[in-house]
């Protein structure tokens, strides 16, 4: 009878030199059946508000039609963008000198953040609590997100990123970046 082990699987990052700088890629973590449910929603909603613009269209100018349209365009914007982040979405670590840069890339479109690293505080891993956090849309780069497994504290907020990491990937990037930015950042 022979012994089989798990299989240790590799980090869900990638550590890569761009332009002469150590990055780490973070790819979005993709669900399929949020993906195809997204998908099935995102149709049924559009047919609903090519309807919807039909009947305004028909019947005229009615307030509560409008005030509907309005709802549906800010559901359908942000179900595409939480698609076009699942299927392309990029999560980018980097320490610049002393400061670290966390970059959000989508679609060739990116949103950066630049922290001073001098100001980096209680750098650590995090674990995201199981239910916690449901409520949360899995775009990072929304304002307000509390989603990622590092975490670290800058001036009077709480910073987190990394998202889609377990907690020991977490404690990896951790290690990678205490050796690059100021010593303060782990005090």
């Amino acid at each position: 009878m022979s012994t089989q082990y798990e299989e240790i699987r590799a980090p869900r990052f990638v550590v890569e030199t761009v332009d002469g700088h150590e990055q780490i890629a973070i790819r979005a973590q993709r669900s399929v059946f949020i993906m195809l449910f997204l998908l099935l929603w995102l149709g049924g909603w559009t047919v609903g508000g090519i309807t919807a613009i039909g009947a305004l269209s028909s019947k005229g100018f009615q307030p509560f039609l409008v005030f509907w349209l309005g709802g549906w365009a800010l559901g359908e914007a942000l179900v595409a963008a939480t698609l076009c982040w699942l299927f392309s979405g990029v999560e980018v670590l980097r320490v610049l000198g002393s400061d670290l840069e966390v970059s959000y890339q989508m679609l060739g479109f990116a949103r950066r953040r630049l922290f001073r690293g001098s100001e980096i505080r209680n750098l650590s891993s995090y674990a995201m609590p199981a239910f916690g956090r449901t409520n949360q849309m899995p775009l990072p780069f929304l304002p307000g997100n509390k989603m990622g497994s590092v975490k670290f504290t800058y001036g009077a907020r709480t910073i987190y990123m990394a998202a889609g990491l377990d907690e020991p990937e977490g404690r990896l990037i951790v290690d990678r970046l205490r050796e690059r930015l100021p010593s303060t950042a782990a005090a």
